[in-house]
C-alpha cells in the first residue's frame, strides 16, 4: 500500500475516533450521580433555590420572586446558580461539581430548601441536542431533588425565538448539528413542543410530576413572535419578561402552599400533588 494512502487513511481514523468521543461527550446519558441525602429540619423562613442555565443567572429574577413572596407576606432566602448556555447535562453536573469550582451550584443540596426553580431548556433546543436528551436530564435533576426532599418547581421549555437563535448559529454550528442529528437518536428537534411532550411523557410515565409543581411557561408568554415586548432578544427575556415569569412561579409556589395549608412563616415541606402541568397542544 502506497504511503500516502496509508497516512490518509490514519488520518480518517483519527477523525473518525475524534467525531466518536466528541459525539460520546456531548450527547451521552451518563448515570446519575451518588450521593446521601442530608437530615431536614423545619426552617424559620422559606429556602427556594434556582438553577439554569443564562435564564437563572444574575439577581433579577431573584429579587422579583422574593418581592412577590412579599407581597403576600412572606419572607424568603433564595440562592440561584446559573451558567450561561448550560444544557441540562451541565445543570445536573453543576449540583455535584466541588464547591467553590466555577457554576457549582452543590449549595443547593446542602442548604435545607424547601423548593428548588429549574429553569432550563433554551440551550438544549438551541443546541438541538434533542428531546430525550432534555427529558433523560430534567427528571435526573428532579428525581435527585425529590431524594433531597426538595421539592422541584419545574419550569417548562419556554418560548424563546427558538428558529431565530438557530438560523442566527454559525456555519460550523449548523454543519455539526445537521450531522450529529444524523448520526444519534436523542429526540426530534423540529419545534420546541417536541421536547415539552417528550419530557411530560417521562414525568408521567415516571411519577414524578406527582412530585413537582410543574409551571407552564406558556401561561407566561405562548409565542416569542406574538409577546415581543417580553424578551430582550430571541434568547432572553426583558425586565417585562422577567417580571411575568417571576410572579407566575411564585403564584405556583403560593398556592401549593395553601393547598397544603403550610403556615406562611415556614417552608411548604410537603410533595403531595401536582399545582398544574403543561397543557397539551
Amino acid at each position: 500500500m502506497k504511503s500516502w494512502l496509508k497516512i490518509l487513511l490514519l488520518l480518517v481514523a483519527i477523525l473518525a475516533l475524534g467525531l466518536g468521543f466528541y459525539i460520546n461527550q456531548r450527547y451521552s446519558f451518563e448515570k446519575r450521580h451518588a450521593f446521601i441525602p442530608e437530615k431536614k429540619y423545619k426552617n424559620n423562613i422559606l429556602r427556594i433555590g434556582i438553577i439554569g442555565d443564562s435564564w437563572a443567572t444574575g439577581i433579577s429574577i431573584d429579587t422579583i420572586i422574593s418581592d412577590e413572596f412579599l407581597r403576600h407576606g412572606q419572607k424568603t432566602e433564595i440562592i440561584s446558580f446559573g451558567q450561561p448556555e448550560a444544557k441540562t447535562k451541565q445543570i445536573y453536573d453543576n449540583l455535584y461539581a466541588t464547591p467553590g469550582t466555577p457554576y457549582s451550584s452543590s449549595e443547593i443540596l446542602h442548604h435545607n430548601l424547601d423548593y428548588c426553580i429549574i429553569l432550563a431548556g433554551t440551550s438544549d433546543a438551541s443546541g438541538e441536542m434533542g428531546a430525550k436528551f432534555y427529558a433523560y436530564y430534567c427528571s435526573l435533576i428532579i428525581d435527585d431533588l425529590l431524594k433531597n426532599k426538595i421539592e422541584p418547581v419545574f419550569v417548562t421549555m419556554p418560548s424563546f425565538g427558538f428558529k431565530e437563535t438557530t438560523d442566527s448559529l454559525g456555519i460550523l454550528k449548523n454543519v455539526r448539528n445537521e450531522v450529529t442529528s444524523l448520526l444519534i437518536d436523542n429526540g426530534s428537534t423540529g419545534s420546541l413542543d417536541d421536547y415539552r411532550k417528550e419530557v411530560n411523557e417521562l414525568l408521567k410515565d415516571t411519577h414524578l410530576q406527582d412530585s413537582t409543581i410543574i409551571v407552564p411557561f406558556n401561561s407566561a408568554g405562548d409565542s416569542y413572535q406574538k409577546n415581543r415586548i417580553l424578551y430582550r432578544n430571541s434568547g432572553h427575556l426583558s425586565t417585562a419578561g422577567k417580571q411575568k415569569m417571576g410572579r407566575l412561579i411564585a403564584q405556583y409556589i403560593l398556592d401549593k402552599m395553601k393547598s397544603t395549608n403550610a403556615p406562611v412563616q415556614h417552608g411548604g415541606a410537603g410533595n403531595e400533588n401536582i399545582v398544574n402541568s403543561e397543557k397539551k397542544k
